[in-house]
């Protein structure tokens, strides 16, 4: 399972809120070709669910989601804005 602390879930639904043209989109961690990235999509059977105050805000397929177990989510302000990052636990 992943952790997403509360900074990265506020910052993810703010995404969410800009890119969704509609009710009922998540934001995906997906691997793209060059590493993780983030789509807009919706939630299917089996995808571990993140929500930040009562809204789907991500999720991740269970093959997805088993390779990064014990992987944290969290949110950097940097120069050029937030930045989501991930680590893992004890590293």
């Amino acid at each position: 399972m992943v952790t997403v602390t509360e900074r990265a879930a506020r910052e993810l639904r703010a995404r969410l809120l800009a890119l969704a043209p509609e009710p009922g989109y998540v934001l995906r961690l997906a691997a793209g070709p060059t590493g993780l990235i983030l789509i807009l999509d919706v939630e299917r059977e089996g995808d571990q669910l993140v929500e930040f105050e009562g809204e789907a805000v991500l999720v991740i397929a269970p093959e997805l989601s088993e390779a990064l177990h014990g992987s944290v989510i969290d949110c950097e302000e940097r120069e050029g804005g937030a930045v989501l990052t991930i680590s893992r636990e004890g590293a």
